[in-house]
């Protein structure tokens, strides 16, 4: 009775068409993860805490993997193949339990922590050269001549 219900309310909502028609998604098998975070945590209990100081320099980002939240390559999968065809550049809109969900900039920036907040005004001012002076930008990129080589 729940699968029904829901399936009409699927049916009830006017979605965009989907880059993958309902049910006709790619498999799911060919993701392929890899990295396991229990190798780390096998490493990091076979050593003493001065091994890992000594190795830290050299390994530190792969040994603080371990205490973060890894990227699910499986998960941007499953979310990428029910993804909707939308007109907006910056967003992402997928299917989840028969409703519409949205991936945007705003989203992305909650995830990652970074700063995705609109750029502030520039002053025209810094923008403009002192007349006579061509501005770097179009100055190019100094390229040396072309060069034949012998056989």
């Amino acid at each position: 009775m729940f699968f029904f219900s829901l399936y009409m309310n699927m049916a009830e909502l006017d979605l965009p068409s989907r880059l993958f028609a309902d049910r006709e998604e790619p498999a799911g098998d060919r993701v392929n993860m890899y990295f396991k975070l229990n190798t780390i945590k096998t490493v990091l209990k076979a050593l003493t805490p001065e091994e890992i100081d000594t190795i830290r320099p050299s390994f530190g980002k792969l040994l603080d993997v371990y205490s973060k939240p890894v990227f699910s390559g499986k998960l941007a999968h499953f979310l990428l193949i029910r993804q909707l065809n939308v007109v907006k550049r910056h967003e992402i809109w997928v299917v989840f339990a028969g409703k519409p969900v949205r991936f945007a900039l705003r989203e992305f920036g909650l995830v990652t922590g970074l700063n995705c907040q609109p750029l502030p005004a520039l002053d025209r001012a810094l923008t403009k050269c002192p007349p006579g002076v061509t501005p770097y930008w179009f100055a190019g990129v100094s390229v040396p001549p072309f060069i034949v080589l012998q056989r």
